[in-house]
């Protein structure tokens, strides 16, 4: 799956704008307007939101808009006007893929153990005023990265480790199922979980070509923030992001590895998509305690970002 999103996709907000915030639906927030006058500090951990409105389309047979979200702890320190922030994935909600003739859609699920796996990445931001509120917040691009290692200069451009037409791939020596964190070589798959699997594991659903339990992946996803900041509370915004995905294997239900014909069904059925136009994707965030780990945020994202 390769996902490119131009124009918003992630969510980070840093809480509601105004005490009331947390009462009423994300999509009042987004079309709130920032008030001036106020203050602001941003010191702090957030569990971030995205809500990504995309356009799939599978090898022409499925067109659908449809979303995804994606869930980020960042932990923020800023320094007058400079801020840093290391961001880390909670939850990544991949869209489902709707088949003619069948009842339920391809679903994809990322494991809770697959996202706790992933280290933080670093970054910074830049705000346009250190304190009042409706200062503009414009970060770096944060890239992220799963069941593969790279170069960090080639990290966000280097073409993704994906099997060929006959099941191959090149993985990180000394062997396929090292674990990331020892793998060695660069453009290349490796164990995300420490699983025994090779790339990052995902739970598969009602896949047509053949009856799957897992998917094993390699996946990015770079994404940049543009928002402006309501209150020390509050960031809300547009998000530019891409996300893509290779496909090195399978397993099927009924036991065993996939062979590479039914890998390469697998791939044929990976969908693109696409940001649709005219509908950004938006980000919005919400304060958290600074010891609120991953779990805790997903066990809170309910009352944190009310729908």
């Amino acid at each position: 799956m390769r996902v490119t999103i131009m124009g918003t996709a992630l969510a980070l907000a840093l809480a509601g704008c105004g005490s009331s915030a947390a009462t009423r639906p994300d999509a009042e927030i987004f079309g709130e307007q920032c008030q001036p006058g106020g203050t602001f500090a941003l010191d702090g951990r957030a569990a971030v939101l995205g809500t990504l409105n995309v356009h799939v389309n599978a090898s022409g047979l499925v067109e659908v808009d449809t979303t995804a979200e994606l869930l980020i702890a960042m932990d923020v320190v800023q320094t007058g006007t400079d801020v840093k922030v290391v961001a880390e994935a909670c939850g990544i909600q991949i869209p489902d893929v709707p088949i003619q003739g069948q009842e339920k859609p391809i679903h994809f699920v990322v494991p809770d153990a697959t996202i706790q796996s992933v280290s933080g990445v670093a970054g910074n931001a830049v705000l346009s005023s250190a304190t009042a509120t409706c200062s503009t917040f414009k970060s770096d691009t944060f890239t992220i990265v799963l069941g593969a290692r790279f170069d960090p200069t080639e990290i966000r451009s280097a073409p993704l480790p994906e099997a060929d037409a006959n099941g191959t791939f090149r993985f990180c020596p000394p062997s396929a199922d090292t674990a990331c964190a020892l793998a060695i070589g660069n453009g290349c798959a490796c164990d995300q979980e420490g699983d025994g699997k090779v790339g990052a594991t995902l739970q598969a659903f009602n896949v047509p070509a053949v009856d799957l339990d897992e998917v094993y992946v390699t996946l990015r996803t770079s994404f940049s923030l543009d928002g402006q900041v309501f209150s020390s509370d509050a960031v809300v915004g547009d998000i530019d992001a891409t996300i893509a995905q290779g496909i090195l294997g399978c397993h099927k239900s009924a036991g065993g590895p996939c062979n590479a014909s039914e890998v390469g069904a697998v791939k044929n059925l990976n969908p693109m998509i696409t940001q649709q136009p005219g509908n950004p994707s938006r980000f919005r965030s919400a304060r958290v305690p600074t010891t609120a780990t991953c779990a805790d945020i997903v066990a809170m994202k309910d009352t944190l970002f009310p729908r």
